[in-house]
């Protein structure tokens, strides 16, 4: 009952972290959204500031605890900011805008059930693969340690270097600063409460891009989530998008397939609707940094970046829109310099 309570709490407190950093972000950057974009918008930014602050911590030996106070230092400025701002705004103007009930009607229940149903599917599918032993493992180690992934989740021994497949994902501290924050348990933290917030945030950007696509009919785009989790659901090969968000949703690859690459489909859309907004790079390049967060298989974003972005701004055509698109991968391509530098044993990562 305490873990299940701590589960609750847990999410409704990251749920409204990141709905202050979208607002706040939303604010800064003038731009007209609704609730789910907002929190799409804090989502990303959230994880982006996340892994420019850790992985240096990390690097630098800081104990969990310090970086766990640290962040909530952080968190606790960023609530105020967004509530300050919000009711400032308010004062100033009295914006009118549909209910939520008139722009979805009966239809957001449908939607909501097949939202619910995959978090059901989250939370009691077990997962024992070897990536699962780490995302949850590391989670323990560092919880357990007072460390930032200083041993190895595997057998526990100390570790001498860093390795660069994860020492840039700091996903998983994330979770570990919840735990040490909420005395939580890292398989409750890992593997239900991120968990659920994943499969939410995926089911909103789903929602965005059915929004842009059909003529911003909310109704249709709740439409367009329902039938995605049907198609995701009978999406039963190894290595489908489908089958890694319902058993692995709790790991870096599957948040950088569910979430990360279909945000750049969304901006790719967002692009060429409105071909003039430079928002949609500024929400890329923080995608993409946010990308690394989440899994050192964002090696590969340029490529996605490429295939998503650069026919927009040929369509468009906007020859600087080429050169926004390699300003977006330089955080992939850093890290990439980074990763082969330590695989041909140019560069070493000493842990101890």
């Amino acid at each position: 009952m305490r873990e299940a309570c701590l589960a609750c709490i847990g999410f409704v407190l990251e749920f409204l972290i990141f709905y202050a950093a979208g607002s706040l972000l939303a604010k800064i950057l003038k731009i007209k959204a609704d609730i789910s974009f907002v929190f799409i918008l804090g989502y990303l930014g959230y994880f982006a500031v996340f892994e420019l602050l850790i992985v240096p911590m990390t690097l630098l030996w800081v104990p969990l605890t310090t970086a766990a106070y640290v962040w909530a230092v952080f968190m606790a400025v960023l609530v105020v900011a967004a509530a300050v701002w919000g009711i400032i705004s308010l004062r100033k103007r009295n914006r009118k805008s549909a209910g939520i009930w008139k722009q979805h009607s009966w239809m957001i229940f449908l939607a909501g059930a097949a939202v619910l149903l995959q978090c059901l599917i989250v939370i009691f599918y077990n997962d024992t693969t070897v990536d699962a032993a780490y995302y949850v493992g590391t989670v323990s180690t560092s919880v357990y340690t007072d460390t930032l992934a200083r041993y190895n989740p595997f057998n526990g021994a100390a570790l001498k270097t860093f390795q660069a497949r994860y020492i840039f994902s700091a996903y998983p501290m994330n979770n570990a600063v919840w735990c040490r924050l909420l005395g939580i348990h890292p398989i409750v933290q890992a593997k239900i409460v991120m968990s659920c917030m994943n499969v939410l945030t995926a089911n909103l950007i789903i929602y965005q891009i059915g929004k842009r696509l059909l003529e911003n009919d909310a109704k249709k785009a709740d439409l367009m989530v329902v039938f995605t989790c049907m198609l995701q659901l009978f999406c039963g090969t190894l290595y489908s998008s489908g089958t890694f968000f319902f058993t692995r949703c709790y790991e870096g690859k599957a948040i950088l397939a569910n979430i990360a690459i279909p945000t750049v489909l969304m901006c790719a859309i967002w692009y060429l609707q409105e071909k003039d907004n430079r928002n949609v790079w500024i929400i890329l390049f923080i995608t993409a940094i946010s990308a690394l967060t989440f899994s050192g298989s964002a090696i590969i974003f340029p490529v996605v970046i490429t295939a998503g972005m650069a026919p927009a701004a040929v369509m468009n055509k906007k020859p600087f829109g080429l050169l926004y698109c390699v300003i977006c991968m330089i955080p992939s391509i850093l890290y990439a310099g980074v990763f082969f530098a330590c695989r041909l044993g140019w560069l070493t990562l000493a842990a101890s």
